[in-house]
């Protein structure tokens, strides 16, 4: 056990008693006040930085682990070109969102919400911290175990805007892909000897960082790129390994990984189950070959053990999925299916990557001592894809979990410009597949022009589309809800679409939770969100007028003007104009809710509830019997 091996178990030793004191303190009011001593933001939350940092330093021992496991040294040449890709990519970002005015919404600013959430549960105690943490990761969507501890020890020193975590992700997480990439391409480059080691290693990463998919959704303020950082190791990792022999700290990192992996995002583990499908299959026929009962043996014991740690810390969230419809809860979100989400993959891609990977995969075939990765890269991408829209269409920020069979593809072309005879033809072919990654990725960056044909680029182009010239409105709002609202959800905002919703307002305030606390985030998918009880339960109730709809929410607001207009349950207290066209009125109500309101919605709303009655029907009939109860 190294050193810095040693001081991760200290430091967690020494976390975990400040744990067991924070437990009691909940439960003996006298140890509170010692308790409450280092946490909070003043100026920073002491055991969460703590707790961070060693979450830092045990994941540069997992990796250090993982290359002592895999017996490699990276060369000074890697080492260069690992420094240059950070730099070129660091350089791109910090010009891209330095000063950026907009605001990060929808799933752009999750894990942000998620980052200032962690903050808030750690300044209750470290028993709320860790409960809340543990609770998210178990039954969440999405969880801070991953991306928000590794990015925090660096975000606490920070002004805590949207903006600055972007940018920070922005910054350190690719570093994190192309090191991973680095080391697949050590690894590959070990195996398969090519010609042209070091234009092989250097191709491979211009492919990494030239790849418009792997970088859009951080453009747009979404982390979830770690995931393939993960997904590399683990790739790596399996890389040659067949249980022949014992190798008990390789296999303990492909553990670790795979915990990061799926807790990283839901859809990696699609990358997860199709990683470990094809790798399986791939060991038990080499097992059975060579009729190698001993390699068979490990890899039994090893798919056990890695059940029972990895299954069991994570049982909640596998039984949360395993009971959880998701094609139904997202059924709003679901058009085409597994074919038509084949094509958006294309245009994703673009002809020129989707050429390049025909090449590597063809290529791949070819060679005896590479037709596994050919099937890895190329039914990996396909199966990954199949399983992912079994539950939802794939976005770009969804995509990524196919991204690392794309990129595999991309290697093995690499490799076969590396194995030409000729060095003037692997330069040359080298250098113009370059360029034109570097054309393809400044046309989608919009740095440079785009002097293609328009197919021949991935589909794929960088924007933000929450620029905002309303920023001083939207504070103003923020600022009548503050003075007139009182309570957790003591209001509520019909309107859900691109340019006015909850959410809007909530981000705007941030790191200032008072508005996330006054203003929920409401109702826009039938098949996840129930009906917003809100309406009936709130002081204030918000619409905009053009009305901004999305879903059934124009539904909510028809019926909230009609119930207006017969039975007056409200009266306008405020009206903003937001000076681009829209205006925001926020109405108090004045009479308490009547059955009659309620049937309002039912009738509007008849054709959602009759798909998902247990977000409908079940809460209308809960607020029935409760004003029955109110008299």
């Amino acid at each position: 056990m190294t050193r810095a091996e040693r001081a991760v178990l200290v430091l967690l030793c020494l976390f975990t008693v400040k744990f067991l004191f924070s437990t009691a303190a909940r439960f003996l009011p006298a140890l509170q006040s010692v308790d409450r001593l280092g946490s909070g933001r003043e100026p920073v939350d002491v055991w969460l930085l703590l707790l961070c940092c060693t979450a830092l330093l045990g994941m540069y021992c997992l990796y250090r682990r993982a290359l002592r496991a895999l017996g490699l040294r990276l060369t000074r040449f890697d080492g260069v070109l690992l420094a240059v890709c950070c730099a070129a990519s660091a350089a791109f970002y910090l010009q891209a969102m330095w000063g950026r005015q907009c605001l990060y919404l929808w799933d752009n600013a999750t894990y942000y919400n998620l980052q200032v959430r962690l903050e808030s549960n750690f300044a209750d105690g470290v028993f709320m911290g860790v409960g809340a943490t543990i609770y998210k990761t178990w039954f969440n969507d999405y969880a801070p175990l991953v991306i928000n501890i590794l990015l925090e020890p660096f975000f606490l020193f920070t002004d805590r805007t949207a903006n600055t975590f972007a940018m920070l992700c922005a910054v350190l997480f690719p570093a994190l892909v192309y090191f991973g990439a680095l080391v697949l391409l050590a690894v590959l480059r070990r195996r398969l000897t090519p010609r042209a080691p070091r234009l092989f290693t250097a191709l491979g990463l211009v492919f990494v960082v030239c790849m418009p998919l792997l970088h859009i959704a951080l453009y747009r303020g979404m982390p979830d790129v770690l995931g393939v950082a993960f997904a590399f190791m683990l790739m790596a990792l399996m890389a040659g390994y067949d249980f022949s022999a014992p190798a008990p700290s390789r296999l303990v990192c492909l553990t670790v990984f795979t915990g990061l992996l799926m807790v990283t995002r839901r859809s990696y583990m699609f990358t997860v189950v199709t990683l470990f499908m094809f790798y399986g299959l791939w060991v038990l026929a080499r097992a059975a070959r060579r009729r190698d009962r001993g390699a068979l043996r490990r890899f039994v014991l090893f798919a056990a053990a890695s059940l029972v740690c990895v299954g069991g810390a994570l049982a909640p969230m596998f039984w949360r999925i395993w009971r959880a419809d998701y094609s139904n809860r997202y059924a709003t979100y679901q058009t085409g299916g597994f074919l038509a989400e084949l094509d958006n993959q294309r245009l994703y891609l673009g002809w020129f990557l989707l050429a390049v990977m025909a090449a590597g995969v063809l290529y791949g075939l070819y060679k005896n001592k590479t037709r596994f990765l050919f099937v890895f890269s190329a039914a990996g991408a396909v199966t990954t894809v199949f399983l992912v829209t079994r539950v939802q269409n794939m976005d770009d920020h969804q995509s990524l979990a196919v991204a690392p069979f794309y990129l595999l593809a991309c290697f093995l072309c690499a490799l076969a410009v590396a194995n030409l005879a000729q060095q003037v033809l692997r330069g040359g072919l080298a250098a113009a597949l370059g360029a034109l990654c570097v054309l393809n990725f400044g046309a989608c960056s919009q740095l440079l022009p785009a002097v293609l044909p328009t197919e021949i680029y991935s589909g794929l182009y960088f924007y933000m589309d929450n620029a905002r010239s309303d920023m001083a409105q939207i504070e103003q709002v923020n600022d009548w809800l503050r003075a007139n609202c009182s309570g957790e959800n003591s209001a509520y905002m019909i309107c859900h679409g691109v340019v006015y919703s909850a959410d809007v307002f909530r981000e705007a305030a941030l790191p200032d939770e008072s508005i996330r606390t006054i203003l929920p985030y409401g109702a826009v998918n039938p098949g996840n969100d129930a009906f917003p009880r809100e309406l009936f339960t709130a002081q204030v109730v918000l619409t905009c007028d053009p009305f901004d709809p999305n879903n059934h929410t124009g539904k909510i607001n028809d019926a909230f003007l009609e119930n207006q207009e017969k039975y007056h349950p409200f009266e306008v207290a405020a009206v903003f104009d937001m000076g681009n066209g829209y205006t925001i009125t926020a109405y108090r109500r004045v009479q308490a809710p009547t059955v009659a309101e309620l049937d309002t919605y039912r009738a509007w709303l008849a054709e959602e509830d009759a798909q998902f009655p247990g977000n409908f029907s079940a809460v209308w009939d809960q607020l029935e019997n409760q004003f029955a109860n109110q008299g």
